[in-house]
């Protein structure tokens, strides 16, 4: 087994058999992270098996080989702490919040809840019209359909195009044996990291971690090759109509750098000038001078094929207006940005960041999201050290790269009359 320590107590080390653990040490407070990532989300699935990473982590809360259906739950919520878990395109994680003293309880029934799952039949069909309901409740939003939308009109080759939730002939039609291989494939130790954050001790958490997860039994991975979207080279527009809605739902997007590439934390900084709040640019041209109801601003976050998108909801009769003035927004920029600008867009993301990583389980999901996502733990490491080394003319660049290019995405919901 091999360990490191590193800066900000971090401690790294991998078991034998493949599986990462990655601990900090923080004395500043009485509440510990546990978390459990797995490379694995929608983009990892074939078509036949869409949304069945989603599907999995409904799954593995019906019973383990210890722990009865509701049990793990109830026994953390007995501690007084949290469990729940995420999935997304590229990752699944599960985690618990708990109290210091019960920390090794809780790394126990997160690897019976990951590793021992019982996946029963009956859970199974259960579970279906379950998720099943959830997906249609997100197609009562406009918001979800704004989306899907729009990853359907930018990504034509990408897997980034379909739904984490899947679809509903493909749940339906998900058997006890396929979930089975798409689970053992992917839950497994060469596939897992393991991220504790928290007032302990690292050697102990290895040691606890040894007698559970280091127990099973590590295997190749096989991993679908996730192909690149080719290069767009004309906008992209579609119109949506629907009865549902009364006001205007817009995106606009644009291709970006990887997230944690060298130019990925100029986007940051300038993503900061143009949306970060009620001092941004777009607050104060757009929402403040009436132009639109709410704004949004902000990449996806993706190691391959990122987008970077402006959202809004506005009178429909304003939609080329607002754009208009978004174009105008960014030209103006890319005119008369300052060094002043760049210097505190670049403090209020480094202040931002230490604020949320004060939460223990904030910090956490950021050291999962660098090894598991990025496929870097110096993402984590030095991501305030890289925000500081941003110049006025790296923003400039990407600005000029990407947001004034002619390739973007656009899709508008409008109310149908």
């Amino acid at each position: 087994m091999v360990s490191l320590a590193l800066a900000q107590d971090l401690y790294t080390y991998k078991l034998p058999n493949g599986a990462h653990l990655i601990v900090k040490r923080r004395d500043d407070t009485q509440a510990v992270a546990l978390q459990v990532w797995f490379k694995v989300g929608s983009i990892y699935e074939n078509y036949e098996e869409k949304g069945m990473a989603h599907f999995l982590e409904h799954m593995l809360f019906n019973g383990s080989e210890k722990y009865p259906y509701g049990e793990i739950d109830k026994r953390v919520e007995d501690m007084g702490g949290n469990i729940n878990a995420g999935t997304s395109k590229e990752y699944t994680f599960y985690h618990i919040e708990i109290a210091k003293p019960y920390w090794k309880e809780a790394i126990e029934l997160l690897y019976q809840l990951t590793q021992k799952p019982l996946l029963l039949e009956d859970m199974i069909q259960k579970e279906k019209p379950i998720v099943i309901e959830e997906l249609k409740r997100g197609k009562d939003n406009p918001s979800t359909i704004l989306w899907e939308e729009f990853e359907k009109l930018s990504y034509k080759v990408s897997p980034y195009r379909f739904p984490i939730i899947g679809y509903e002939d493909t749940i339906r039609n998900f058997t006890r044996d396929s979930l089975l291989r798409f689970y053992r494939n992917f839950y497994q130790p060469k596939n897992m990291y393991i991220v504790v954050v928290g007032d302990v001790d690292p050697a102990q958490v290895r040691r606890e971690v040894m007698d559970t997860f280091g127990k099973e039994e590590g295997r190749t991975v096989e991993k679908p090759q996730i192909p690149k979207e080719p290069e767009q080279m004309e906008p992209r527009f579609r119109e949506i109509k629907d009865s549902r809605v009364e006001k205007a739902y817009w995106m606009i997007g644009w291709r970006c750098p990887p997230v944690g590439s060298k130019e990925y934390y100029a986007l940051v900084v300038l993503d900061q000038i143009l949306g970060g709040g009620r001092t941004s640019l777009l607050y104060r041209e757009l929402k403040e001078k009436g132009l639109v109801y709410s704004v949004f601003t902000g990449d996806l976050s993706r190691p391959q094929d990122n987008m970077y998108v402006v959202s809004a909801t506005f009178d429909p009769d304003k939609y080329s207006q607002v754009k208009d003035k978004l174009g105008e927004i960014l030209k103006k920029l890319s005119e008369s940005l300052t060094e002043g600008e760049v210097q505190k867009a670049k403090e209020r993301v480094i202040n931002s960041d230490i604020f949320s990583k004060e939460k223990v389980t904030s910090d956490a999901y950021y050291i999962g999201y660098s090894v598991t996502v990025v496929g870097l733990l110096d993402y984590y490491r030095y991501f305030e050290n890289n925000i500081k080394s941003v110049r006025k003319q790296d923003v400039l660049k990407v600005l000029r790269n990407y947001l004034e290019k002619e390739d973007y995405d656009e899709v508008l919901m409008v109310p149908k009359r």
